[in-house]
């Protein structure tokens, strides 16, 4: 069931496990049926290896024992296989501005979900508009005046007018049923996926996602340790611009235990004439996403501190000319991709890498 993408291991044990203590079946609210029958046998239960008729129902739906009823079963369609027309609308792509926390609302951390009203998408698919639904949620004690929200990113949200917050200090509707598949912390920008497919969830952070995530990132040299790191007794490293220690991996960050997996992609981009010149750009793609990894591995690997942080893309979906703070759906195209299988990487050559430059101190 895992491998057909149905769910998990762990709920499908959990399912089983249920309707194998349950007395009362029909009162259960999830019950796996192979072939119209129901599993109550527990997980010692042995299915065909190519077996596709298997899905989750209510535990009074009806059964099919007649065998020249087998015609009339459906068959498990995979997610990214079934019509657009049932899944279209499932995932949106969000551009994060700085300020919005992905999680839940606290400490005057307003969540990045408050961003998914009506007047933020910029589809102009009447048909997907239409399958998407709103509601309204009472934000308690929030000020905009103290929230982390800057001045200068509110007012790029307005449209005629008027703030995502009415005149009451009440939220517009949102949409209803989303959650974030994975996380982008507080000060960074760009490319936010939510979903209400679990499937599409579990695609995007499990463990094993092999998805690639691409960033863009500014860093400067790291002047002085942090109050947090001074507690902890960490110290800075020499200034460097080496990033080998990024492409073969192995490193481990500090008070963690668990080595750092080998970046995909690393490499230096042109300055920007404009920018200060100890300013350098990064550009980073990884597969791996720990809790503030890029900066941290900045600042404990490199001694480089990081003033600007720019999620592009993660798979297929990319931010191009999103604006920020504003949404749409995943294309049809962008969803296919995600679920697609992995390419083989061809044998080649070692490239030169550009994993040196002159840095400013």
């Amino acid at each position: 069931m895992s491998e057909l993408g149905i769910c998990s291991r762990r709920e499908a044990a959990r399912i089983l496990k249920d309707a194998s203590e349950s007395s009362n079946q029909r009162a259960l609210k999830s019950v796996i049926y192979v072939r119209g029958n129901p599993v109550t046998g527990g997980t010692g239960v042995k299915v065909a290896k190519d077996e596709k008729y298997i899905e989750i129902r209510s535990g009074d739906a009806a059964t099919t024992t007649n065998e020249s009823h087998n015609n009339d079963l459906k068959e498990y369609v995979p997610y990214a296989e079934r019509p657009w027309h049932e899944i279209c609308g499932d995932s949106i792509v969000l551009n994060k501005p700085i300020g919005y926390v992905s999680g839940q609302e606290e400490h005057q951390h307003v969540p990045a979900v408050r961003l998914l009203t009506r007047s933020n998408n910029i589809d102009d698919d009447g048909i997907v508009s239409s399958s998407l639904q709103y509601t309204k949620k009472k934000w308690s004690g929030l000020n905009m005046e103290t929230s982390s929200v800057p001045k200068h990113i509110r007012n790029t949200l307005n449209r005629d007018g008027k703030t995502v917050v009415d005149q009451d200090n009440k939220w517009e509707a949102t949409l209803q049923g989303y959650a974030c598949a994975g996380r982008l912390d507080i000060n960074s920008t760009g490319v936010l996926i939510f979903t209400r497919a679990g499937m599409m969830a579990r695609r995007l952070i499990s463990p094993q996602s092999k998805i690639t995530k691409e960033y863009i990132v500014k860093v400067a040299p790291a002047v002085q340790l942090t109050a947090r790191e001074s507690e902890m007794g960490m110290k800075l490293p020499p200034l460097t611009t080496d990033l080998e220690s990024f492409l073969e991996g192995g490193r481990r960050l500090w008070d963690d235990a668990k080595p750092l997996k080998p970046v995909v992609e690393a490499e230096w981009l042109q300055n920007d004439p404009e920018e200060q010149p100890q300013i350098r750009t990064l550009r980073l793609v990884l597969q791996e996403g720990k809790k503030r990894q890029i900066r941290r591995m900045c600042r404990e690997l490199l001694g480089l501190h990081v003033v600007d942080l720019v999620r592009t893309r993660i798979g297929p979906v990319k931010i191009d000319s999103l604006p920020e703070g504003k949404w749409r759906t995943l294309t049809k195209e962008e969803v296919q991709g995600i679920f697609m299988d992995r390419p083989k990487k061809k044998k080649k050559g070692k490239k030169k890498r550009k994993s040196f430059v002159s840095i400013d101190t």
